[in-house]
């Protein structure tokens, strides 16, 4: 099946709603009858972070660190000419990096070679300018402990996308997808000509982590803000603020510090 073809199923055909019934229904039909069974993957338990990177010297390491707790090992597939190859090899010395270098060939091929060096059963899909709150920490640890191991799983929450500095978004709506999913040996990645984009079989059960944005995508935001927004997320006052007073407050906060770096700067 193309591309093109299978994503027009999907969205304009199935629909969102409709893609997660038929999904769940096959899922549990299958695993239930013992046909599919996830404990048969031939990885070991626990998480590969999936990373491709091109040029993500100003908020690599913010990313990378803010998961850290909860992956086994990260898969860098990284393109670089700038220091980003230079901020991965030094946290190599503290964080289990997998760092592998190839020609910029386009996500779908470097993706493809991600899936093809990972080594645990669930992979996560991190990009270099992923953001976690506390809170995707603790609901993945909780998936992870809770969740049936016979099924595979596509699991989704949303992210809010930021857009040139901390106070603009790129959308109206979060962005979501399946960041994180079960490995197998029939998953590949498919190029409409515009997006890549996973195709899954359907046996996969879909699984909604949360309906409130689990992190930030810091999508071309300007340098800056990011400085300002590593500096805050070390210094850990924006999520005890968050903890004490709310989210509103320690937005407000996050800004105001923010754009206080950026003036020293």
């Amino acid at each position: 099946m193309s591309a093109k073809i299978y994503k027009y199923m999907r969205q304009k055909i199935l629909g969102e709603k409709g893609t997660e019934i038929i999904r769940n229904m096959t899922s549990t039909l299958l695993t239930s009858l013992g046909i599919v069974n996830s404990e048969r993957v031939n990885k070991k338990d626990g998480i590969s972070a999936m990373v491709i990177s091109y040029n993500e010297s100003d908020c690599i390491e913010l990313s990378l660190r803010s998961i850290a707790d909860i992956v086994d090992e990260f898969v860098i597939i990284d393109s670089s000419d700038d220091e980003t190859v230079k901020i991965i090899q030094n946290l190599k010395k503290e964080l289990p990096i997998n760092l592998i270098r190839q020609p910029l060939l386009g996500p779908k091929v470097a993706r493809e070679t991600g899936l093809k060096n990972i080594n645990y059963k669930y992979v996560l899909i991190w990009d270099p300018d992923f953001i976690a709150k506390k809170e995707l920490i603790d609901k993945i640890n909780s998936f992870m402990n809770t969740s049936n191991k016979k099924y595979y799983h596509l699991v989704y929450w949303p992210w809010i996308s930021l857009c040139g500095d901390l106070s603009h978004r790129c959308r109206e709506k979060y962005h979501v997808e399946h960041w994180l999913f079960t490995y197998s040996k029939k998953l590949k990645y498919l190029w409409d000509g515009k997006i890549d984009f996973l195709y899954a079989p359907l046996y996969y059960k879909k699984v909604n982590l949360s309906p409130t944005p689990l992190g930030y995508h810091m999508n071309h935001v300007k340098r800056p803000e990011r400085i300002a927004l590593n500096k805050l997320f070390r210094e850990s006052r924006y999520f005890s603020l968050k903890n004490e007073k709310g989210i509103d407050e320690a937005e407000k906060a996050l800004k105001e510090k923010a754009l206080e770096l950026k003036t020293q700067r």
